[in-house]
């Protein structure tokens, strides 16, 4: 081999070197192969992040509006959403929902505020403007499906009962929402705490020295 010739191969080497040439077909197709997979497998992975984070939420109760302190929650005062459990934050489950209606804050509280146990006033006692108020009632005087809790009764002194149809009620029958039901006593009374606002407090008090008949009221 001559010099000349020497010369010319490591020019082609250089030139090929410097211009290599392009990917086959081949090349291109596995190409664009591996990068549809990696593509799919990402997008397997999101869809999979996402499906593990929904599974860990849970519904929790905001409120829809304002409430101010004392002010008793109602059915259109929240709202659920959903939220990822954190051992920091304390917050109401969106199933006891209906152990949060008719209770109320300690504090006024804003719209979009989640609720907590907390910010509310303890079950059972009211806040300044109401009074818990314990009645006895006889058997027959009641009726015979079980009062709860937060439901809304018709308070009717004997002897003489009247209806809670008007508004105000007639004479000392008044409109009140239990807080506590009691067991029977051995001759079938029970004791009922109902919560009364200040415009009862005097009729709930007279009430309770005696006999009275209570009714359930719709909401």
């Amino acid at each position: 081999m001559t010099v000349t010739d020497l010369t010319e191969r490591l020019r082609r080497a250089r030139r090929r070197l410097s211009d290599p040439e392009p990917p086959s077909k081949t090349s291109l197709r596995w190409l664009n192969l591996a990068t549809v997979v990696v593509a799919m497998v990402f997008a397997l992975l999101i869809v999979h992040l996402v499906a593990v984070l929904r599974d860990r939420t849970v519904p929790a109760l905001v409120l829809a509006r304002d409430v101010g302190a004392s002010q008793p929650f109602a059915e259109s005062d929240l709202v659920a959403v959903d939220l990822v459990p954190d051992h920091d934050v304390r917050f109401i489950r969106a199933s006891d929902r209906a152990a949060v209606i008719g209770r109320a804050p300690a504090v006024g509280l804003q719209k979009g505020t989640l609720l907590a146990a907390a910010s509310l006033i303890p079950k059972g006692v009211p806040g300044p403007a109401f009074q818990v108020v314990g009645l006895r009632v006889e058997a027959g005087h009641r009726p015979s499906q079980p009062l709860w809790p937060h439901a809304r009764v018709c308070v009717s002194p004997l002897p003489q009962a009247l209806p809670c149809d008007s508004f105000p009620p007639a004479g000392n029958t008044f409109v009140a929402q239990v807080a506590e039901v009691g067991s029977p006593g051995s001759d079938g009374t029970v004791v009922v705490d109902v919560i009364v606002d200040s415009e009862h407090i005097g009729p709930a008090l007279t009430a309770a020295s005696g006999s009275v008949i209570i009714s359930l009221r719709g909401a």
